[in-house]
């Protein structure tokens, strides 16, 4: 056959995407990106720590969150670790605005086709704050338009915005209703966070989906419920490791005694979910596969010392024994009927913690008050040499308890600004 005979197999990658994974490599795994870890305000010391213990690089508290540095494997890790945060963002672009042209022009600027799949769909969320940026349904069409031109451009299959929802209807106190793909079988969709304050911008794309607080256990909350993101924080607030003896005598539900389980265990709170990056043109099966198999191989069998549950209510025990059961925990933590103020304590010392009723619950303010008192008697009483780590949602009610070395940390919790407090009870 003469040269100009040769026959060329054609490339079947539509025009322009045909190098789609050098570009990735380039722009998604070889360069350290910009990080943020969101937590509910108040949380930021407790997720700062829990970054640092899993070796990011220049985690700095920041109101609404921790920023860290480090590469895609790092955003993963911090998703399938992270038990204070509620999602992980990617930081795309963080830039200068003195006029509507520099959003039009970083918002051109992004790889879009490296962190979007083609035809996915997208939202856009917008919040700002004494920003240069006006008009929040312009600058989401405007943003949208980029990353569609942007794909179009490389013969890609243009994003389909998606208006209404988002992220702030992912993150109520509810149960474990993660979204799923829709019936046509297309993937939830990804996430765009457009946040403007005073002169400066950021363009995010959400690494997590539905919120991180939503282990997948949680199906029967009970009335007032704690979310699992506050129940850890409390835990690790407390230096709870799981060596030493748990007791939440108000267990309800069980979300404090089921993240207990999950500490002591050593169980990545994020194995049994799914995340919004897995869909990332980036994203990288065998490097999750190998993060997912060493967090498998770091669980321990069975907490290292006992944690027990307890409440007076039947039904509250019925919903924390059924959260055990889907957390792969049954057998692990002790379930009991009993009332703190009459039953012996487990052997110990070790750490208590108690999440109180309160609200409609028992009436009014001065009944309350008159519980934490209690509280504070009967843990001096009955549990000399205990920590003890307890929400209370009013600051004052801590003298009434009675403790020493006490620490608080403020944090919202159902609507109300609750205050986390440490401390331990005088031998």
């Amino acid at each position: 056959m003469k040269p100009e005979q040769t026959l060329t197999r054609q490339d079947p990658r539509p025009p322009g995407a045909t190098n789609l994974e050098r570009r990735v490599k380039r722009q998604a795994w070889a360069p350290e990106h910009d990080l943020f870890a969101v937590t509910a305000p108040g949380l930021e010391p407790v997720c700062a720590h829990e970054l640092v213990g899993l070796g990011a690089d220049e985690a700095r508290a920041t109101p609404g969150g921790v920023l860290f540095r480090g590469r895609l494997d790092s955003l993963y890790a911090a998703n399938l670790w992270l038990r204070s945060a509620g999602r992980v963002l990617l930081r795309l672009k963080d830039f200068r605005v003195r006029t509507w042209e520099d959003l039009l022009r970083q918002a051109a600027s992004v790889p879009w086709e490296v962190w979007l799949g083609a035809g996915a769909q997208v939202r856009v969320r917008v919040a700002l704050h004494e920003s240069n940026l006006r008009h929040e349904g312009r600058i989401t069409e405007e943003v949208f338009q980029a990353a569609a031109n942007r794909l179009a451009s490389l013969g890609l299959k243009p994003p389909r915005l998606i208006v209404g929802g988002g992220l702030e209807d992912q993150e109520d106190d509810g149960g474990d209703q993660a979204e799923a793909p829709n019936a046509n079988g297309d993937q939830p969709p990804q996430t765009i966070l457009v946040r403007g304050v005073d002169r400066r911008a950021s363009l995010s794309l959400d690494g997590s989906g539905a919120h991180l607080h939503r282990r997948g256990y949680r199906l029967a909350p009970g009335p007032a419920p704690l979310r699992e993101d506050l129940a850890a924080a409390l835990l690790i607030f407390c230096d709870y490791d799981g060596d030493q003896p748990l007791l939440d005598p108000f267990c309800g539900a069980g979300t404090l005694a089921i993240e207990a389980g999950l500490i002591a265990r050593r169980l990545a709170p994020g194995l049994a979910r799914d995340f919004a990056f897995t869909a990332w043109p980036s994203f990288r099966e065998p490097t999750w596969r190998h993060l997912r198999k060493q967090a498998q191989a770091a669980t321990l069998p069975a907490p290292p010392r006992p944690i027990h549950a307890r409440d007076v209510s039947a039904p509250a025990l019925e919903a924390c024994r059924a959260n055990i059961r889907r957390a792969g925990l049954e057998g692990q933590i002790e379930v009991q009927r009993a009332d703190f103020f009459s039953a012996d304590p487990p052997p110990g010392p070790g750490l208590v913690v108690i999440n109180p009723p309160y609200g409609h619950r028992l009436g009014s303010v001065r009944q309350a008050a008159d519980l934490a008192r209690r509280i504070g008697q009967r843990l001096r009483l009955a549990y000399p040499g205990w920590r003890v780590g307890l929400v209370l949602y009013r600051p004052e009610w801590a003298a009434d308890l009675g403790l020493t070395q006490v620490r608080t940390l403020a944090a919202p919790h159902g609507g109300l600004k609750v205050s986390l407090l440490c401390g331990e009870v005088p031998a």
